[in-house]
């Protein structure tokens, strides 16, 4: 069993020959320089603007492509020369564009992998109405957000402590040992792929966790490749702790080729140690997120940057506000607990960006099993009559004249059916059941018809609330908690 997602991946390096990925690889590393170098990115544009020699710069930076041919990637003209003749003056970018395509399908393949086809349509269903709620409620931060249906937890804590550290992950308590966990691990793995099918591929092994924090890390994601025909991926902020450990990673990596890694990048010391440990070919697999200071890739306020950006009294206008990226289960394997998740923007109340919906505890393989079919049931897929009808907190609602208007953050919809001012009176007091809301409009003249397909449309395009911790779509009460057992390492 493979993924359709992982063959598109693939074909990234199975349709160029070995000098176009050597090619490939040291625009990859210029790029890398740019992004996370401010002195370089000053120093090519008072060139540039000069009209100079870049030789003295590749020199210095041991940049081994022209970084002429690359303008239209960095300098930020590259959408406007797509499909136009211009594009081919600068052959280098047209090899970087081809990339980024490829690996924009890859991303759009993941969304797809992550549906059930049938296998478990209560879930899907759900999936689907948290993907469009993500839509509304993330704006143009939701594409990035591939919606894997689980994520495994392998460490209790992580050991690196990034003050941005988007989910607030907990100090390092342990890991959870191979050796005794092996029949277990395999398992879950075998009740996991029994319950979601193709889609358990999406799944990687990590959270609020460190991989490198576990140095049995290569073991257990060997298995998840036998169970699901897919290497997880692996995203760390350590790489170089542990360099050993790091390369076998790499290796499995190149070995299967299905999805592409990652390493976090905290500074601009460690960038460049990492460009010194690893060449740019044994990095064409690795994508590196750059957190550094200089870099221009913005960090999301969320977690532990959010309390550092509420602590400076600064307010939060970032449209970025969430790393979280499961919809579907997150289980930790050294608390015996799996969650319901799904991402959601970072507020005071949920700062970390994901909704806890439901949990529930698990000792061994049934006990997981059953834990999954207990948790689909609290997926809400239909407005039950004593679901609360409230908007999504988020949301603005506009009256206009006779209508009204829902504002998210990309569209304006529009609701302009007869009902509509009196529809809104109720979606603005947020405290009447379907049931009720329901008796009142067609007690006053409502087509039931049309009110039930405006209601069913709010519903699916995520719009009515579903935050556990307000009355909504879940009912006036919120979710019951689960205290987590202490960490157990075998």
């Amino acid at each position: 069993m493979t993924s359709a997602a992982a063959s598109v991946y693939r074909r990234i390096f199975d349709s160029r020959d070995d000098a176009e990925l050597r090619q490939l690889a040291r625009i990859k590393r210029f790029l890398e320089m740019w992004a996370g170098d401010a002195e370089l990115r000053d120093r090519l544009e008072a060139t540039f603007q000069a009209n100079e020699s870049l030789d003295g710069i590749r020199a210095a930076y041991g940049i081994e492509i022209d970084p002429a041919q690359l303008q239209p990637v960095y300098r930020e003209c590259l959408a406007h020369l797509r499909g136009t003749p211009g594009l081919a003056d600068y052959p280098l970018a047209v090899i970087w564009d081809r990339y980024l395509n490829q690996m924009m399908a890859y991303r759009n393949a993941m969304r797809g992998v992550g549906e059930s086809n049938g296998t478990r349509p209560r879930f899907d269903a759900w999936r689907k109405r948290q993907m469009a709620r993500c839509e509304s409620e993330l704006g143009l931060s939701a594409a990035a957000i591939v919606h894997p249906v689980v994520a495994f937890e392998l460490s209790d804590g992580c050991s690196v402590g990034c003050w941005f550290c988007g989910i607030s992950a907990d100090k390092f308590k342990g890991h959870w040992p191979y050796e005794p966990n092996q029949e277990l691990w395999r398992a879950i793995l075998k009740e996991t792929v029994a319950f979601f099918g193709p889609a358990a591929a999406t799944g990687f092994c990590y959270w609020a966790t460190d991989p490198s924090d576990n140095p049995d890390y290569p073991n257990f994601i060997e298995d998840f490749y036998d169970a699901t025909g897919v290497l997880p991926q692996t995203t760390t902020a350590i790489p170089l702790r542990d360099v050993e450990l790091t390369r076998r990673i790499m290796a499995l990596n190149k070995k299967h080729r299905t999805t592409i890694n990652r390493f976090s990048v905290l500074n601009k010391k460690i960038l460049n140690r990492i460009h010194e440990t690893f060449t740019a070919d044994e990095l064409m697999g690795i994508e590196l997120v750059l957190q550094n200071r200089d870099a221009t890739v913005q960090k999301s306020i969320s977690g532990r940057a959010r309390q550092r950006v509420d602590a400076k009294g600064k307010e939060l206008t970032e449209d970025h506000t969430t790393i979280a990226c499961v919809t579907g289960f997150l289980v930790k394997l050294p608390l015996g607990l799996i969650q319901l998740v799904t991402p959601c923007r970072s507020t005071a109340e949920t700062p970390n960006g994901y909704h806890i919906m439901s949990e529930r505890r698990f000792h061994d393989a049934a006990s997981f099993a059953a834990a999954l079919r207990e948790l689909e049931q609290c997926m809400i897929i239909e407005a039950g009559t004593d679901g609360i009808m409230a908007l999504r907190r988020d949301l603005v609602l506009e009256r206009v004249d006779e209508t009204f208007t829902i504002r998210d953050k990309r569209v304006t919809h529009t609701v302009a059916a007869d009902f509509a001012p009196r529809l809104a009176d109720i979606l603005e007091a947020g405290n009447y059941t379907f049931e009720q809301a329901y008796d009142i409009l067609l007690r006053e003249g409502a087509d039931v018809f049309e009110l039930a397909e405006t209601l069913e449309w709010m519903f699916t395009t995520g719009l009515l609330n579903e935050d556990p911790k307000h009355p909504g779509i879940r009912g006036a009460k919120a979710a019951a908690s689960v205290v987590p057992l202490e960490f157990m390492p075998a």
